[in-house]
């Protein structure tokens, strides 16, 4: 994951890591603020159901989410 591209396109749109949370619990994900900074380090791994939210949420195209979340793209 390229952490650094995310948190870009957050601050590009005036957003933040609490913003997104929220958002992701009206989508009905319950994610912690924690939780999604432990997943932006590497500690851990963004679900594929919680990619797509994050993409639905933040309006990406298939190319920036596998740009984002996805080192190599798989064919």
């Amino acid at each position: 994951m390229k952490s650094n591209l995310f948190l870009g396109q957050l601050k590009v749109n005036g957003r933040n890591v609490d913003w997104l949370v929220n958002q992701m619990q009206k989508h009905g994900r319950y994610i912690s603020k924690s939780t999604v900074y432990k997943k932006l380090r590497g500690d851990s791994e963004f679900t594929a159901g919680e990619i797509k939210i994050i993409s639905e949420i933040m309006n990406f195209s298939e190319r920036e989410m596998y740009d984002i979340f996805f080192d190599e793209l798989v064919s």
